[in-house]
């Protein structure tokens, strides 16, 4: 985790060996300062959020896009007692509140299921999904499969293209399609909205396999849609 409390105020930590408690466990929370990565806080009896992963430079940059008072917000099923932290919770407390998942690694479809189950709960949920080459050709693909010009449709004044998914498995972006939350993907800064089967089927209909629709919007659009502004 990037931030906690220290004597009233959440911050990340500010030196080696710096100590606080975890306010949604109770539990000890010691500062790690990496040479080249994000400071950030370790549990010392593990995360109390196991969908915790770790964190770098992206999700820093995309946090601090948010005021900190929307990072990082503990949620518990008041039923189960199952406990989780969403990366950013906008308008907490009302009919508004979003979260936002930033998705820098793999996830399995299991994993996706069971977060936007437990999210979507109270909160209206959108995902991140940064898309990169670092352990893939995943960028390669889809900086392949942008086509903005061959099949183009106006909706609601935005522009949607469908384009057909290069490469040989179109796993990621199937599964992607099925998610029951709004999708979008950070592509080299560029962001873009993955339409739902609801957006798809006003499209035109239901996409077959290997197709998909994206709209561009630009980070300050994507911005004011997690703040639900009009």
């Amino acid at each position: 985790m990037l931030y906690a409390w220290i004597d009233g105020v959440k911050r990340p930590p500010a030196f080696k060996g710096e100590h606080t408690t975890c306010r949604d466990c109770g539990g000890s929370l010691t500062a790690v300062i990496p040479v080249e990565n994000v400071r950030h806080w370790r549990h010392k009896a593990g995360d109390c959020d196991p969908w915790s992963e770790p964190e770098g430079a992206w999700h820093l940059g995309w946090k601090e896009k948010f005021d900190i008072a929307c990072r990082e917000i503990g949620l518990v099923d008041s039923a189960t007692g199952e406990r989780h932290r969403a990366d950013v919770l906008c308008g907490m407390g009302t009919n508004r509140a979003t979260v936002l998942e930033l998705q820098h690694s793999s996830i399995s479809e299991d994993e996706r299921n069971a977060r936007e189950a437990f999210y979507r709960q109270a909160h209206r949920m959108f995902w991140l999904i940064h898309i990169h080459s670092e352990t893939s050709f995943l960028a390669h693909n889809f900086g392949m499969s942008m086509d903005f010009q061959s099949r183009t449709h106006v909706l609601d004044g935005k522009k949607f293209a469908v384009m057909r998914w290069v490469g040989r498995s179109q796993q990621f972006i199937e599964k992607w399609k099925r998610a029951k939350a709004h999708v979008f993907f950070d592509w080299s800064g560029h962001i873009f909205y993955l339409a739902s089967n609801e957006v798809s089927q006003r499209l035109g209909g239901q996409l077959k396999r290997g197709h998909f629709a994206l709209c561009h919007l630009t980070s300050e659009e994507f911005l004011r849609a997690v703040h639900w502004h009009d």
